[in-house]
């Protein structure tokens, strides 16, 4: 069931109109005491009338009514918060919690090598990702009780800002490894990339729900029915191309490209491509142009030749190459490429057993991060592969189900981006994993380690699970 509004909350609270006569305590009152008191009642509080308060409790029982009382409001504020947070779909919940799960189970596999070799203790990293998701699923099951509509507009805006500046600032810092991409304070490290996504997302759908008739019109009111019957075909398909890229192309930009900007000068060259394929569907569902997107892609491909052979990325030009023929230097620079595909054709079709890899014995560099794909494909195959594939392509379909079935505008597109962001990752994940194209050193949803990455996926997911609340697919 969709979310209540506070005015059918306080009609079933306070029962409708107040009553007269001696329906309720306290009901000879009116005003706010009147209500007041009938929300007390409601939560579980012992409110006496007028005549009943003349009446003394002894002293010795205050305590034991007063604690009564507490623990009714407890028990029915519990009630109704639980209530409102299990509106949400329950396969996609389902889902979510089983790759959560399998996201654990195989780090904890994947990474045991590498943290013992690095850090002396073998649970190092499994349990830093243990308390991050923890922490993520508490902030998920918060936010699915909030309604999304509270994003839209200037919070959007203001996470935009935030955004920027994070970005800015990371840019300042000292980097690791020739890039700059984590915030660091103590023990604790913020990668504002992660949320950079979300904004994207964020600022797109805002726009787009207040503009989407504007985006969609070609034509051009201005002229009269005689005169726009007197303009040529090719004149009404180069002003409706103008009219489309001033509503359909130009807000998206300005609102994207200082995003952009900022990541490929960390370099950050994954997450780019990530929003701009998302930016780019939503581009598309809301109603820019095709002739736009084929000009867009042309301009994409220049700017990776670009940023990639004339050294903006400076290990561009080097991963190119190994992509093309990692054998050629296998000990290398093509060392993770090349023990990535000895670990995928080792597991053959039923693996080698659940913590059987011998590739994650330091073989492969990090396998508990980018590379942890090829971990799953030599523990467990071919047939272990494909079901995770399944399980995030089953997430994918319910996630736009309830997206495109919601009657609201921005949570519509929300809920696409975020679906749309979890299933390019995948994607990619597995293609740089397979060698299928250059490595970018991008993260597998759930599976990859970072505390920021599950943190603020588990958040976006609280919000895909807040507009499944409202959605007419939604599974009870």
């Amino acid at each position: 069931m969709g979310e209540r509004s506070w005015e059918d909350q306080t009609t079933r609270i306070t029962g409708g109109s107040a009553p007269s006569g001696d329906d309720g305590p306290d009901s000879s009152g009116g005003g706010f005491s009147a209500f007041f008191s009938r929300v007390l009642d409601r939560l579980g509080f012992e409110v006496r009338s007028k005549d009943e308060k003349k009446e003394k409790t002894p002293i010795g029982d205050m305590p034991a009514k007063a604690w009564d009382g507490v623990k009714k409001a407890a028990a029915n504020t519990r009630s109704i918060w639980l209530n409102k947070a299990a509106a949400f779909d329950k396969p996609l919940f389902i889902i979510v919690m089983v790759l959560v799960f399998l996201g654990l189970i195989m780090m904890a596999s994947a990474s045991y090598a590498y943290s013992y070799s690095h850090h002396g203790n073998s649970m190092y990293i499994i349990n830093k990702q243990l308390v991050a998701t923890v922490v993520g699923l508490l902030l998920m099951l918060f936010i699915s009780t909030v309604h999304p509509g509270f994003l839209k507009g200037k919070w959007s805006y203001i996470l935009w800002v935030v955004s920027i500046i994070l970005l800015i600032i990371v840019r300042l810092l000292p980097g690791s490894k020739g890039v700059h991409r984590w915030i660091e304070i103590g023990s604790l490290s913020f990668q504002p990339s992660e949320l950079a996504k979300f904004t994207a997302i964020l600022v797109c759908a805002t726009y787009i729900s207040y503009h989407y008739k504007e985006i969609n019109v070609t034509t051009y009111k201005k002229l009269s029915t005689k005169q726009k019957a007197a303009r040529s075909k090719r004149f009404k398909y180069w002003y409706g191309l103008g009219r489309n890229f001033q509503t359909a192309v130009w807000p998206f930009m300005w609102r994207i490209v200082p995003i952009l900007v900022l990541l490929v000068l960390q370099p950050h060259l994954s997450c780019t491509i990530i929003i701009l394929l998302i930016v780019g569907t939503l581009m598309l569902l809301a109603g820019t142009r095709r002739e736009y997107f084929l000009t867009l892609l042309g301009f994409a491909a220049v700017a990776v030749y670009l940023i990639v052979f004339l050294g903006v990325v400076p290990y561009g030009r080097t991963r190119v190459a190994v992509w093309l023929d990692p054998f050629a230097d296998a000990k290398g620079n093509g060392w993770q490429n090349v023990q990535s595909l000895y670990a995928i054709s080792s597991g053959g079709i039923f693996g080698a057993g659940f913590g059987n890899s011998r590739q994650k014995y330091m073989y492969i560099s990090e396998p508990q991060n980018d590379f942890i794909f090829s971990v799953i494909c030599e523990e467990l195959g071919l047939v272990g592969a494909i079901i995770i594939i399944l399980i995030f392509v089953t997430f994918i379909w319910r996630g736009f189900s309830l997206s495109v079935a919601n009657t609201d505008r921005f949570q519509k597109f929300v809920g696409i981006g975020i679906t749309s962001q979890i299933g390019y990752q995948m994607m990619l994940n597995i293609a740089v994993v397979t060698n299928m194209v250059p490595n970018t050193g991008i993260s597998l949803p759930f599976f990859s380690s970072g505390g920021t990455s599950i943190v603020m996926l588990l958040a976006e997911i609280g919000v895909l699970l807040a507009i499944s609340r409202e959605s007419p697919n939604k599974v009870m």
